[in-house]
């Protein structure tokens, strides 16, 4: 079951404003018990425990809470927050949610949950299953998952560790930015400031998560450049305001796809792979990335055998299928997603329709054990196209 509610993504957004402090993340195979472990309950990231606790849970010491949960349209009832600290251990998990909540459990990986504090012993829950609702989220309170959490307090984000330097390196590259630059241009400044913290060199499949890592950063400081005046000046009116803030929300919508596509046409073009971005296929299609090229596509007497499809999608819970009839002459296709998480019922209906995710391997762990096999690390897919087109 999920929340009863079409406004449910606005109310979500709504009591997220109200009470000012939250903390989401993406829900993995290991928060649904996917996994075989003997960690049971929703893992909570350390960042996250004065969204459920008053005092941070101290090593060789466990500690626990009973909690109300309110999920919009339902009974309330009980969780437990535990702080595992003995021996081995030092998490926090949130237990007896799965089984009291109405939530077929397994079918939520990949789905986004949120965790509202309306006071010290109550929290307010919210899940997003759809991928236009969970951006449309993120989005407003400016957050990145690329760590896969995130914890929202009055304005201040914690969701990705920066050194110092590297802060510092941002911050500089922002200053040079008076207005918004093209999102290729922001791909590029990303990657310099990248290489100008780390020297050493990095597997592609974390290489791309740091890029993308650095860009969302970089993307905000300039944001808070751009848009200093406002924050610091009241509005004069209502429609100057709504104005500023579709824009400032169209511009966070449209940036990651592009840039994610940028990042991995660099990265391909770094092996001197040969390949079309974009793609064209049948009907004017656009396909994200076409191997060897769209010549070789729409000549006839080139082997299929011999071709390769690759789109690209920060997400692809929902969005999937859209690849499905981009390049009739391939039949199996590659899907490069940034997805955390995706439900078996899901990845069975990929499988069927002869997709393979190409998902960067920090990311593997996320998804359920069973289909972590059939999963293609982004270097796994470099050196098939390398073979293929030596």
């Amino acid at each position: 079951m999920q929340q009863n509610n079409s406004g449910k993504v606005m109310n979500a957004i709504e009591a997220a404003k109200t009470f000012g402090r939250f903390y989401c993340k993406v829900i993995s195979a290991n928060d649904v018990d996917l996994t075989g472990g003997h960690q049971a309950g929703i893992y909570i990231a350390k960042q996250a425990w004065n969204i459920f606790l008053k005092e941070k849970g101290k090593k060789g010491e466990n500690k626990d809470k009973l909690i109300k949960i309110y999920i919009d349209g339902y009974s309330q009832f009980e969780s437990r927050v535990i702080y595992y600290g003995k021996g081995t251990r030092n998490e926090y998990r949130l237990t007896r949610f799965w089984n009291k909540s109405p939530f077929h459990k397994e079918e939520q990986v990949g789905n986004l949950i949120i965790f509202i504090p309306i006071d010290e012993e109550s929290v307010n829950v919210w899940v997003l299953d759809k991928e236009e609702e969970i951006e449309l989220f993120l989005n407003t309170f400016s957050l990145s998952l690329v760590e896969n959490h995130a914890v929202y307090d009055e304005g201040n984000i914690q969701d990705i560790d920066l050194s110092e330097k590297m802060e510092q390196e941002i911050e500089k590259a922002a200053a040079l930015f008076h207005d918004f630059p093209e999102t290729i241009q922001l791909a590029e400044t990303a990657r310099a400031v990248h290489k100008r913290v780390y020297k050493k060199k990095f597997p592609p499949d974390q290489l791309l998560l740091e890029w993308v890592k650095t860009e969302y950063n970089v993307f905000r400081a300039i944001e808070k450049n751009v848009y200093k005046d406002y924050l610091t000046t009241p509005f004069n009116d209502l429609e100057t305001l709504i104005t500023v803030a579709n824009s400032v929300l169209n511009r966070r919508k449209s940036r990651a796809g592009k840039s994610l596509e940028h990042h991995v046409d660099f990265l391909l073009t770094s092996y001197n792979i040969p390949f079309s971005h974009p793609g064209k296929s049948e009907g004017n299609k656009k396909p994200d990335f076409l191997f060897p090229s769209n010549e070789a596509y729409a000549n006839f007497s080139f082997p299929e055998k011999d071709l390769i499809f690759l789109g690209v999608k920060t997400t692809c819970k929902d969005r999937w299928r859209q690849i499905l009839n981009e390049a009739d002459r391939i039949k199996e296709k590659h899907l490069l997603t940034l997805q955390q998480g995706i439900s078996p019922n899901q990845l069975e209906e990929m499988e069927t329709e002869k997709v393979t995710l190409v998902v960067p391997k920090p990311y593997h762990s996320f998804y359920p054990p069973t289909y972590r096999h059939k999963l293609w690390t982004i270097e796994k897919f470099i050196r098939f196209a390398e073979e293929k087109y030596k």
